[in-house]
């Protein structure tokens, strides 16, 4: 047959180019209608050969995009479910944006798990553990919006206590929330695939972030052990990791639900490390009379991370500019490879990229990051005890 066909190889599937289909055609159409048709494109013939070389390379561009769903390197939608479920993953839904709350009031008053409190749009955030005031007269504790989804809250703007609590004065957000996600992306899917095929083993770091990152509402893991006898410094922030033991930093998710799965996973020959503990019945091994373990591991504190955008015209950059380059930034910012870490730097060169296409009629004279909104740098250190957030609010653009 003229018109050359899609090779699959070993090596994949080479497809003829568009000018080799058009050159098939034409040699169809001379046997057909003789070797002195005219082959002008702006013919009659010339049309109907330009249209059937585009049905032929659509279809075989579909067919390809079709094989190609089978590799997880660029599967995506139903067909990245497919692949996931191979491993027993299903891709997380919109997840639940968490804040750092602050509550003051009487020291010794225990405000429990689930107490409400809403922000000035009217948004509900409901604490994740029970808190307990300190002598000093507050307690910082976890929280989450009520309802899933990308939901911002800036700084000191959760202040509403709808029902009374006897001792509790006020509650306050030092730190702008983290912002949930619609849907977790192609991108966070694949990666936490990669991750996932050591959830069947034990004992191992891989095994643990691998099985906590699958938990529902996590956001992100960080896991690291310390097999010697001596305590060490981890990351930028030195924080200190006892002999023996293995220290998981997790962002959202229930906390007795990753005990337990850090128990199960890591295992009770080891130590723990953090700020958060739970009592854990092994229940999984010893249905009858379980022994019990208490599981520490750490809730990062929140940082906030300003952006500096400054771009070669001002004058020309509308509301609208504005608001996609915050889009674009937040967007960065908590999915794909651009995304807020626990214990990984915040470069802001990662940024500017998406800045750019947001805006392509201006260019970036310059994009920083700082910690406190004076202090510009390139870079942002964060250490495993510190967790990036921003928000549409902390963008500054100039």
């Amino acid at each position: 047959m003229s018109i050359p066909q899609l090779q699959i190889t070993d090596k994949g599937i080479i497809a003829p180019s568009t000018d080799e289909v058009i050159s098939g055609l034409w040699e169809l159409f001379r046997n057909a209608f003789g070797q002195d048709l005219n082959t002008a494109m702006n013919t009659p013939q010339g049309q109907l050969v330009t249209s059937l070389a585009a049905i032929i390379t659509d279809e075989r561009n579909q067919m390809i995009t079709l094989l190609n769903q089978f590799d997880p390197r660029y599967a995506q939608g139903i067909w990245q479910d497919g692949l996931g479920y191979i491993y027993f993953m299903t891709r997380k839904q919109a997840t639940h944006s968490s804040v750092m709350l602050v509550l003051n009031g009487l020291a010794g008053v225990t405000i429990p798990a689930g107490t409400v409190f809403n922000d000035e749009n009217g948004n509900k955030w409901q604490l994740t553990n029970e808190a307990t005031i300190a002598k000093d007269g507050k307690v910082s504790v976890q929280a989450q919006c009520v309802s899933a989804g990308n939901i911002n809250a800036a700084p000191d703007t959760i202040t509403v206590i709808p029902k009374a609590i006897t001792g509790l004065d006020r509650v306050t957000n030092p730190y702008a929330a983290v912002a949930g996600v619609e849907e977790e992306s192609r991108l966070d899917f694949e990666k936490r695939r990669r991750a996932s095929v050591a959830i069947n083993s034990k004992n191992t770091n891989a095994s643990t972030y691998g099985a906590v990152a699958d938990l529902a509402d996590v956001k992100d893991v960080y896991v690291i052990d310390n097999p010697t006898d001596e305590t060490i410094q981890i990351g930028a922030t030195n924080y200190p990791v006892i002999r023996n033991s293995i220290l998981v930093s997790v962002v959202g998710g229930d906390d007795e639900t990753i005990a337990r799965t850090i128990l199960n996973k890591a295992g009770s020959g080891c130590s723990f490390n953090g700020n958060t503990e739970c009592v854990i019945a092994d229940t999984e091994n010893f249905p009858v009379r379980p022994p019990t373990y208490t599981v520490k591991f750490l809730r990062p504190a929140f940082v906030p991370v300003f952006f500096q955008v400054m771009v070669d015209d001002p004058d020309l950059l509308s509301y609208q500019d504005s608001e996609a380059v915050k889009a674009a930034i937040i967007s960065g910012f908590t999915t794909g490879a651009a995304k807020a870490a626990i214990g990984q730097p915040v470069i802001a060169s990662k940024f500017i990229c998406p800045v750019a296409a947001a805006i392509p009629h201006l260019s970036i004279v310059s994009l920083r990051v700082s910690k406190d909104g004076k202090k510009w740098a390139d870079m942002l250190e964060i250490g495993v005890d510190e967790y990036p957030t921003a928000s549409v609010y902390q963008i500054k653009i100039s």
